[in-house]
């Protein structure tokens, strides 16, 4: 088994209420992949068919689709501690904005158990289903952001929602990449 750091995998939400010694035999028993990316490498392309949940552990990755006009439409940044890949197929790329390390899901793990039906997993089944709400409600603050009727209104909207209790927004994207 690939040596993995606790601390580092234990903060992630997907493994919230499961031990060390159970995340092991669960990670072993789901046949998963700890994988590494340099800055610029492409994770998976627009279009792929999906096979796995990815847990991103260190780094940043950018969400982006292409459009038929040849415009490159930036959807999100996930960071650490976050996962992504949840369609069946992907409706757009993931690409490491900085050096990365991952690990790789598959998701026939998250859809059955197996004979065991180990506690742990039924704990990573419901921590998936929380992520999948929170990404939901994620959705739904875009699009009452982009359905605003003017561009001061969605920038309005948006400073609104990335505000810090101060009232500060810390913006991480150039122009171009807000815009999109």
């Amino acid at each position: 088994m690939v040596f993995l750091d606790w601390k580092v995998v234990g903060n992630n939400r997907l493994f919230r209420g499961i031990s060390e010694t159970e995340l092991k035999r669960m990670l072993e028993c789901a046949k998963f992949n700890y994988k590494k990316y340099h800055k610029g490498d492409v994770i998976f392309r627009q279009d792929e068919s999906v096979e796995n949940y990815y847990v991103l552990l260190k780094g940043q990755v950018m969400i982006a689709k292409h459009l038929i006009s040849g415009k490159k439409n930036i959807l999100y940044i996930v960071r650490e501690n976050q996962v992504f890949g949840e369609e069946q197929t992907f409706q757009y790329e993931a690409w490491a904005v900085s050096d990365v390390e991952l690990i790789e899901m598959p998701k026939t793990f998250f859809y059955s158990f197996c004979t065991n039906v180990c506690k742990h997993h039924k704990q990573l089944i419901q921590n998936i289903i929380e992520i999948l709400s929170m990404k939901e409600g994620l959705a739904v603050k875009k699009i009452n952001i982009i359905s605003a009727a003017s561009l001061k209104e969605r920038i309005s909207i948006w400073m609104l929602e990335e505000a810090d209790d101060q009232g500060v927004v810390q913006v991480e994207m150039n122009r171009e990449e807000l815009s999109d």
